[in-house]
């Protein structure tokens, strides 16, 4: 087919063989086999001159469509050796406001051209949006454990168990728990076994979806929590929040993404970036 556009647009077998690198008997070769295979003849010849017969004009008007669309999509295939398109992140409310922000601004003046969508979500529901390829790239606390998912380990925070000053003053954690709740976005394995550690029992639990909510209910004398140090750092320096207790057990941080998204251009700018940036912000 590809043989018989070229012929039937330049009706000339020693300029076809000379395009498509092949031998002029190969191209008379190809037009007869693709005549045999449609039972119909499709290029006359009138003394030296090539006309094409009435089936070889409509077969041109389908090769001509044919191979326009595949011109089209080999153009568009190489919008995606650069950044374009689309790219959705997802991430917990802490990433999105204190690094995405700087990390997004800075992608995006370099690649205008990339619509960029970010969600914002806990790091268990991130973790689902990536498997599940409804977004991107993720940012999780914690390490990723879905099938299919890849992981960037991008740092390992403290993590703490924090409290307004004024519910903690002289009482023991245990004995805050009595009174107080213990507020989380889920009890997965890090969370129960830090509470293993020091012993105690929470009576309530109160399940948040953010950790910046978190955060802000704990400041809001609610109850006490298990956060990264990082998250609580400015707080703990006004002495809005204290630590109770800092365990030795790291939280890490990962970048994820689908185990084939990684060859996409996009991802993969967007994933140097964070590598290059993340310790700096």
């Amino acid at each position: 087919m590809k043989t018989f556009h070229v012929v039937s647009t330049y009706l000339n077998f020693t300029k076809a063989a000379e395009i498509l690198n092949y031998s002029q008997p190969t191209i008379s070769q190809q037009i007869k086999a693709l005549e045999e295979e449609l039972g119909h003849i499709l290029i006359n010849r009138m003394g030296k001159k090539m006309f094409l017969s009435q089936v070889g004009k409509i077969v041109k008007e389908h090769t001509d469509q044919l191979f326009g669309i595949i011109e089209e999509m080999e153009q568009d295939l190489k919008n995606f050796e650069k950044p374009f398109g689309h790219l959705t992140i997802a991430a917990p409310e802490f990433y999105c406001g204190y690094y995405l922000s700087h990390i997004i601004g800075s992608f995006l003046k370099q690649y205008p051209q990339v619509n960029l969508k970010l969600l914002c979500a806990n790091s268990k529901e991130t973790a689902k949006l990536v498997s599940s390829n409804q977004a991107d790239i993720g940012f999780v606390a914690g390490s990723p454990s879905y099938a299919g998912v890849e992981g960037i380990l991008l740092e390992e925070e403290d993590l703490v168990l924090v409290g307004n000053p004024l519910i903690i003053k002289d009482r023991t954690v245990q004995e805050i728990f009595d009174d107080y709740p213990f507020i989380t976005y889920g009890m997965d394995d890090c969370i129960v076994s830090c509470l293993q550690e020091i012993k105690c029992k929470p009576q309530t639990i109160v399940e948040f979806g953010s950790e910046e909510a978190i955060k802000r209910a704990v400041m809001e004398q609610v109850g006490l929590a298990l956060l990264s140090d990082i998250i609580i750092q400015k707080e703990v320096t006004k002495g809005s929040l204290q630590v109770l207790y800092r365990f030795p057990k790291k939280l890490p941080t990962y970048l994820i993404f689908p185990q084939n998204a990684k060859t996409f251009s996009n991802v993969s700018t967007f994933i140097d970036l964070v590598k290059d940036t993340w310790k700096t912000i």
